[in-house]
């Protein structure tokens, strides 16, 4: 008994030097977040554009054709709870910042936190990854382990000099990996059940994203900061099958953050300029959507127009 208990010990310590090992190996793995969070701390003061927001502007809006100094802060699935906390991490060191870019979409002010959703485990990345001041270093938050998957997925890349599971963005933080040569074959058949799986139900979250957004927009005002609101095109497929309230819902919210806070919303949802190859998914640009996507803008912001 005592020889099977030392074995047992002897085993189970091994396992757990293997599992910390592992845990340091995928915590030093270079991804977006660590990339963006090392640019920050380097070139923050260079910043005149900084682009916040989830994967519709991760993917959609490229830095280098935005104007000078520009950098992509977003990453996917970053709702504005996460917004503002980066903004406010960062704000002192931009002291050149002029303009944000934030994304409003058909599921922004129903997505629940990070913290709540499927998703939570992105949450691990701006803990570990982007330093972010907001849960303990005690939490599963604090273990790349806690996403057992992604944990072994990383792993396996690690061990395999592949780049799967790694999220990847370009020098200026615009994300990479949603090429039209990656598009899946069926995309535009997708668009009804990616309609389903955003409308969910209007409630307080609500009321706690305006308030995220609202706080973005004050802290913006108070630094002489100017703030744009972006809207992604979307393919037709995912567009008809929209919630019939959670839709004007959306809608009614950004006009009045706009009239509250002075600020302007660029909408190209429905724009028909935008053709098939313009996108990856039915409601995510391809690389050559990005580039019309992020022309536009950049064109709206010079002639100071407002696109509704």
């Amino acid at each position: 008994m005592k020889r099977f208990l030392i074995k047992t010990a002897i085993f189970s310590a091994i396992i757990l030097c293997l599992l910390g090992l592992g845990e340091l190996a995928v915590r030093n793995m270079p991804s977006s977040y660590s990339y963006k969070h090392a640019y920050m701390e380097g070139h923050a003061r260079d910043i005149s554009t900084l682009i916040l927001g989830s994967s519709h502007t991760y993917y959609g809006v490229r830095s280098d054709l935005l104007g000078d100094s520009v950098f992509n802060l977003a990453n996917v699935s970053q709702d504005p709870d996460i917004d503002l906390v980066l903004l406010r991490t960062y704000m002192d060191s931009m002291p050149g910042l002029r303009l944000v870019v934030l994304p409003v979409s058909y599921f922004t002010f129903v997505d629940p936190a990070i913290e709540d959703g499927p998703d939570w485990f992105r949450a691990i990345a701006y803990k570990i990854h982007m330093k972010m001041p907001v849960h303990s270093d005690f939490s599963r938050y604090n273990f790349e382990i806690s996403d057992f998957d992604g944990y072994r997925l990383r792993l396996k890349s690690l061990l395999t000099f592949s780049t799967e599971g790694i999220n990847r963005c370009d020098s200026l933080g615009w994300g990479l990996g949603f090429g039209l040569s990656t598009r899946s074959s069926d995309w535009e058949d997708r668009g009804a059940r990616r309609a389903r799986s955003t409308t969910l139900p209007l409630g307080a979250r609500a009321v706690e994203v305006e308030k995220s957004l609202g706080s973005i927009m004050e802290l913006c005002s108070s630094r002489g900061v100017g703030c744009v609101l972006v809207t992604t095109p979307v393919w037709h497929t995912y567009s008809e099958n929209l919630d019939e309230a959670q839709m004007p819902d959306m809608r009614e919210r950004v006009v009045s953050l706009c009239r509250r806070y002075g600020v302007r919303h660029i909408d190209m949802m429905c724009d028909t300029a935008f053709v098939s190859d313009d996108f990856h998914d039915v409601d995510h640009l391809s690389d050559i959507g990005a580039v019309r996507f992020t022309r536009m803008i950049a064109d709206s912001l010079r002639r100071g127009a407002v696109m509704e």
